[in-house]
């Protein structure tokens, strides 16, 4: 990304409102993250962060539930779990909202660790490091960046996805490094 010099924003500053907002609608057709934003901070504001809360929580949904049946099964849920991530990432990037950011991780733990939890521990640890990688994330978020009492609406979820990891791929040197329970 560009950085922007004082110039540029003169330039920007000198532009007329009715070009500013042409320009504005033409990069908001070509770009969904511009489209998404504008939304979210200038026009529908709540219910639009709202609908993008809820098409994060259904991607997430399909990406877990359209496995590949190429390969090994870990590998093919390690890359769901990815792709579910960079849902997750986007809905960040346009909202900053980090309590929604922890649900939608929890979301995503939640079902992962419900319907798959039998498959860690296998050779195949690309599996069981998404996993641990996600999990750090939402440790990370809900103890350092979220008020401290959001702490309680995550801990017992936290300590149950722990525990699994704990048990099954404590070989894994970050999983090993992660904390027993909070």
């Amino acid at each position: 990304m560009p950085a922007v010099s004082k110039e540029f924003k003169q330039g920007i500053q000198n532009i007329p409102v009715k070009e500013l907002q042409k320009l504005v609608l033409k990069i908001a057709r070509s770009s969904k993250e511009v489209y998404d934003l504008i939304n979210v901070e200038y026009l529908l504001k709540e219910e639009a962060e709202q609908d993008l809360f809820e098409e994060t929580k259904a991607k997430i949904q399909f990406h877990l539930f359209k496995l590949s049946s190429k390969g090994p099964f870990q590998k093919s849920i390690a890359t769901s779990i990815g792709k579910a991530v960079k849902e997750i990432n986007y809905y960040t990037k346009v909202t900053g909202n980090k309590r929604n950011e922890a649900e939608l991780l929890n979301l995503l733990l939640n079902e992962v660790f419900t319907n798959f939890s039998d498959d860690l521990g296998t050779c195949w640890t690309v599996f069981d490091s998404k996993l641990g990688i996600t999990t750090k994330r939402l440790l990370n978020l809900v103890t350092k960046k979220l008020h401290e009492d959001y702490l309680l609406d995550f801990k017992d979820d936290l300590n149950k996805y722990l525990k699994i990891l704990h048990s099954r791929s404590n070989h894994i040197d970050l999983i090993y490094n992660l904390p027993d329970k909070i």
